[in-house]
C-alpha cells in the first residue's frame, strides 16, 4: 500500500506519495511541467528534524529527494538569456 504525505512546495501544500522524486519530477509538481529547454531551475528542501533544528539542502538537476511529511521546497525558475 502506498503511503500519502503532505508536503509543502512554493508554499502549497501537495499530497504526494513517501518516495524518492527526481528533480524533473518535484519541478513538475511545483509547476505543472518540465521544460528544460526555456528555464534553469534551482531547489531548496528544509525539514525539521525532532529537535525542531532546520536542515537544508540544494538540489540540482539530476539529484534525487527523498519526500518525507512536512518537507518544505522552494523551487524557482529563472529565464536565461
Amino acid at each position: 500500500m502506498k503511503k500519502i504525505i503532505t508536503v509543502i512546495i512554493n508554499g502549497e501544500p501537495k499530497e504526494v506519495e513517501k518516495r524518492d522524486y527526481s528533480f524533473q519530477e518535484v519541478v513538475t509538481l511545483a509547476y505543472g511541467s518540465y521544460d528544460d529547454s526555456q528555464k534553469s531551475y534551482t531547489m531548496v528542501s528544509t525539514l525539521k528534524n525532532d529537535k525542531g533544528e532546520k536542515h537544508s539542502r540544494d538540489y540540482s538537476f539530476g539529484d534525487s529527494i527523498k519526500m518525507k511529511e512536512g518537507m518544505r521546497i522552494n523551487v524557482d525558475s529563472t529565464n536565461r538569456s
